[in-house]
């Protein structure tokens, strides 16, 4: 079952054609039909493909796994709000936000732990920028989206923050936008 994503090119790498036409298979079949549990936006989220010469275009895929991501966390966070009730849902967002705004008003350089030297990490300086854009965020002081976060890059720095850190991290600030996102399509 092919998609007509853009190939990669014969001489570049993309995605193993075979392994994204089965999650989109997948995905497809969670999609129309929701009471199904194949997929979670985690699920979407986190998966990987192997590479291979001719494949699909990796940042065509990327986008549309992100649009699928998204369709996904929404009818997820949609149903969670209906089951357990919009006072018990703003509860545990607000219980989200205070974890992610702890983490982003720790000092400048003492926001995750650091590689040991001569290892190398994020660097401290940007990480610790997007965390402060990040608390200002939460606080509704300014807007910041989960697009402006899936493609935030950090410059690699030796003793820097340990990578795994940062990433699960902001994980939970994609999850954090996204329930919020629920709730406000809920009061509509």
């Amino acid at each position: 079952m092919s998609y007509a994503f853009i190939r990669s090119g014969k001489r570049k790498r993309g995605y193993k054609i075979s392994q994204v036409d089965e999650f989109l298979k997948l995905a497809r079949e969670q999609y129309t039909d929701t009471s199904k549990a194949l997929l979670t936006s985690m699920d979407v989220r986190t998966t990987r493909f192997e590479l291979e010469r001719n494949g699909y275009s990796i940042s065509v895929v990327d986008a549309a796994l992100e649009k699928l991501e998204d369709v996904f966390a929404a009818n997820e966070y949609g149903q969670e709000l209906l089951k357990i009730g919009y006072f018990d849902y703003t509860e545990n967002l607000s219980d989200l936000k205070k974890l992610v705004l702890a983490r982003c008003n720790k000092p400048r350089r003492r926001k995750f732990s650091k590689r040991l030297w001569p290892n190398r990490g994020y660097s401290t300086k940007q990480v610790d920028k997007l965390c402060s854009q990040l608390g200002k965020s939460l606080e509704n002081k300014a807007k910041l989206t989960v697009k402006e976060l899936r493609i935030a890059t950090f410059k690699s720095r030796r003793g820097g923050y340990a990578e795994y850190q940062v990433d699960a991290f902001l994980e939970k600030v994609v999850e954090t936008l996204q329930r919020e996102q629920a709730l406000q399509k809920g009061r509509r």
